[in-house]
Formats: structure tokens, sequence, C-alpha cells
């Protein structure tokens, strides 16, 4: 009896196996290549061969240096308001 179960469990095992070959040949192999096709560059040669991610990475750098401009801009006119209070101030 438990020389039969291990033969099932072999089987099984061995079909597993074959399934899951069978799978990566026939399922995940055309699966990549359709991903690799549509995820290719739009226009290859239109942004230097940058893909969208790529676009998209570029763009949130560009809006972190905006904020660390719009900082900087804030504190300068902070400044330039006390400034011209103080000139007011003083009557000039």
């Amino acid at each position: 009896m438990g020389q039969m179960v291990a033969q099932w469990i072999g089987i099984a095992v061995g079909a597993l196996s074959i399934v899951t070959t069978l799978g990566r040949w026939f399922i995940v192999t055309p699966l990549k290549a359709y991903i690799d096709k549509m995820t290719h560059p739009i226009q290859p040669d239109a942004n230097g061969g940058k893909s969208l991610p790529d676009v998209a990475t570029k763009l949130a750098t560009i809006e972190t240096k905006i904020d660390g401009l719009t900082g900087h801009i804030v504190t300068v006119d902070k400044r330039l308001d006390r400034h011209i209070e103080s000139h007011v101030k003083d009557g000039l």
C-alpha cells in the first residue's frame, strides 16, 4: 500500500514537472516576448531611444528641481518684502 502511494506521488510530481515545463515554453516565453515588443520605445529616434518610463523618471526629476526652486523663490520674496518694509519705516 505504501509503495503504491509513493508511486502515485512520483507520477504526480512528474506530471507537475511536465506541465510546468510546457507552461514555461508555451505561456511564459511568448508572454515575455509580447511584453518586450509592447514596451519597446514607441519612437526610438524621437527621444534618443528613451522609453516612456524613462521620460516619466526624467519628468519627476524636473518636478523635484522646480519644487526646490519654488522654495528658494519664496525665501527671496520674503527677504525682499522685509527689505522693502524696513526702507518704508525709515522713510526712504
